[in-house]
């Protein structure tokens, strides 16, 4: 299970982080003093500028694709309510113990405010994915599959018909609620702890942004 929650948090981080990067370029280029500095190295950030793009959309394909025997978020979920006495306190206590060399220090004081989830909370955070994420089956895999993944449209307008159609703000509000999703799942497997569905920000935003900014010079 604890490889299945880490899978997640990987693919969804990454993808998470390749958006933060493509936000962070396209305002490079609407301001020409960025722009000049861009020009110094044009090949760099051509070649950074594809790869980003590639790689947000591929992973957003990932994380929403439907088909049976892929990794996706759907199949996290699907294997977490498979495996709810991964989730108990007991399985917890076990975990907690095969970890720490002292936990006979502490262990039953832990216990006593160890929450055990139940089908509805996986159930109740996927709802929470799929309100917020109602077009990434849609247009958004579309666009991974035809320019990126498949590149059956390699025309400029063919292109531009499905690109006029994104919004960063629909992937970030998506990719964040699978981020929380995760975060969750990761907090009820290790630490017992009851599970929040108000989607935060992604913590780590701004470190995407200082590093773009930091490599620009």
């Amino acid at each position: 299970m604890r490889e299945t929650i880490d899978n997640l948090r990987r693919e969804t981080e990454t993808t998470l982080r390749m958006l933060y990067a493509l936000k962070q370029f396209r305002l490079f280029v609407s301001r020409q003093n960025d722009v000049n500095k861009i020009n110094e190295n044009p090949d760099f950030w051509k070649i950074f500028e594809v790869s980003v793009r590639t790689n947000l959309f591929i992973g957003i394909r990932r994380l929403y694709e439907g088909k049976n025997g892929t990794f996706n978020f759907q199949q996290v979920i699907r294997k977490c309510l498979e495996n709810m006495d991964d989730f108990s306190a007991e399985s917890l206590r076990c975990r907690k113990i095969a970890g720490s060399s002292n936990a006979n220090e502490w262990i039953d004081s832990f216990m006593e405010n160890v929450y055990e989830p139940n089908n509805d909370d996986f159930k109740n955070l996927a709802i929470i994915v799929r309100k917020r994420s109602k077009r990434m089956k849609g247009i958004y895999s579309d666009a991974a599959s035809k320019i990126y993944a498949h590149a059956i449209h390699l025309d400029y307008s063919s292109i531009a018909e499905i690109t006029d159609q994104l919004s960063f703000d629909e992937m970030e509000t998506a990719l964040e609620s699978i981020w929380h999703c995760y975060n969750q799942i990761w907090r009820m497997y290790e630490n017992g702890e009851r599970p929040a569905f108000e989607v935060l920000k992604y913590p780590y935003e701004q470190e995407v942004y200082d590093s773009l900014i930091r490599q620009l010079g």
